[in-house]
C-alpha cells in the first residue's frame, strides 16, 4: 500500500511538472525567469518540470502568477490567458502565506478530528514533520499537501491564495469608485498601488478566517517577531 501511495504521488509530480513546463512555454518565459522568481537555479525548475523535485503551493502560486495561469489550472487544465507583468512581492509575501497554509492545515486537522500521528502514519513520516509543517518550519511538497487535504476532506482550493491569480474582475461601478474616493488619501494610494494587492488580498483572506485561526497565526508570526 505504501508503495503505491509513493507510485501515486511520484505520477502526479510528473503531471504537475508537464502542466508547469506548458504554462511557462506558453507564457514565453525562460527558466532563468522563473528561477530568478523563485530565488533558486535554473535546475531547480528543471527539477519540478520534470517531476524530479516536489513543488510546494506557495511556489506553485508564485509560478501561476508568472506564468499567467490560475492555480486551479494544475487541477482543472484550463489556461486562462490574462495580461499580467509577473511582478510580485515575492520575498514579502511568501512567508506570510507559508503560515498561513500551515494554520490552515492545524484548522483542517483539528475540524476532522486526527492527529498528528495519523496524518504521519499517512505520509510515512514522523509526526515531528507534520509539526514542522504546522509550524511553517518547513515548506510542505505539493503531493503531502494534496494526501492531507483529502485524508482530512477539504479540497485543495481551501488552501489558495485567491490574490495570486490573474486578475479577471469586471471594472468597478460608479457606486464603487465613489466609495473608493471617500476613503483618507494615504489609504487611497495604497489601494490603487499594484504593488500592493497581494497585501490586500492577504488581508482579505486573514478577515475571513475564524477568530481562533486567526490568534494561532497571530501566536505564530509573534514568534518569529521577538
Amino acid at each position: 500500500m505504501q508503495n503505491l501511495r509513493h507510485e501515486e504521488a511520484r505520477l502526479r509530480r510528473k503531471m504537475v511538472g508537464v502542466l508547469l513546463q506548458y504554462a511557462r512555454q506558453r507564457a514565453k518565459r525562460t527558466l532563468q525567469e522563473a528561477a530568478e522568481v523563485l530565488g533558486v537555479t535554473p535546475e531547480v525548475i528543471a527539477d519540478f518540470e520534470w517531476g524530479r523535485r516536489d513543488i510546494s503551493l506557495v511556489e506553485l502560486e508564485i509560478l501561476a502568477h508568472l506564468y499567467r495561469v490560475p492555480v486551479a489550472y494544475f487541477w482543472s487544465e484550463e489556461i486562462v490567458d490574462t495580461p499580467s507583468d509577473g511582478q510580485i512581492p515575492v520575498k514579502a509575501i511568501i512567508g506570510l502565506r507559508r503560515r498561513i497554509i500551515a494554520v490552515l492545515l492545524q484548522q483542517a486537522r483539528l475540524e476532522a478530528g486526527r492527529s498528528r500521528e495519523e496524518l504521519a502514519q499517512l505520509l510515512d513520516c514522523p509526526p515531528t514533520r507534520i509539526a514542522a509543517y504546522e509550524a511553517a518550519e518547513r515548506d510542505i511538497p505539493l503531493v503531502e499537501l494534496e494526501a492531507m487535504a483529502q485524508f482530512l476532506g477539504v479540497p485543495m482550493s481551501y488552501f489558495f491564495d485567491q490574490g495570486i491569480q490573474p486578475a479577471g474582475e469586471p471594472l468597478p461601478d460608479m457606486e464603487e469608485l465613489r466609495q473608493l474616493a471617500e476613503l483618507p488619501a494615504d489609504v487611497r494610494r495604497f489601494i490603487i498601488k499594484p504593488g500592493n494587492i497581494l497585501y490586500l488580498r492577504a488581508a482579505m483572506q486573514l478577515s475571513a478566517l475564524p477568530a481562533s485561526t486567526l490568534r494561532r497565526l497571530g501566536e505564530s508570526l509573534l514568534d518569529i517577531t521577538y
